[in-house]
């Protein structure tokens, strides 16, 4: 046993001497070019985008369908003049969240936040106070 370690120790060195001898020559001849370019003046040319103006708006009306959520719900509210708002109540945006409350789909709902418009158009209000 000991023998075979020992040729195995032997071959190993043997191989890695013969691996590292020969000598590798890279030669690249390149010529080096150098310009001289002025960069413009700095100016900002990129266009900000303009945040979604959100408007502080009070609605009332009646809950027609409810969908949970893991802190709050979002509830569908069909006002007097037939607009539909979907308000999303939870108590991380609640300015005072001991207004928390639920409510049950028939019920008459009265809420002020941030109204703005989701992609497809909707009315959507995140809810900062219940009254």
């Amino acid at each position: 046993m000991k023998n075979t370690i020992q040729n195995l120790a032997m071959l190993s060195a043997v191989i890695a001497f013969a691996s590292c001898s020969e000598k590798k020559t890279v030669t690249t001849d390149t010529e080096v070019q150098t310009e001289q370019v002025q960069a413009p003046p700095a100016t900002d040319t990129v266009a900000t985008p303009e945040a979604p103006k959100e408007e502080t708006k009070t609605v009332e009306g009646k809950v027609t369908a409810i969908n949970q959520g893991k802190d709050g719900y979002t509830a569908k509210i069909e006002t007097a003049d037939k607009e539909v708002y979907f308000v999303t109540i939870s108590h991380s945006n609640l300015t005072n969240h001991e207004q928390y409350k639920s409510v049950k789909v028939g019920e008459t709902l009265k809420v002020t936040g941030d109204s703005w418009k989701n992609d497809t158009g909707e009315n959507n209000i995140t809810v900062r106070e219940i009254n």
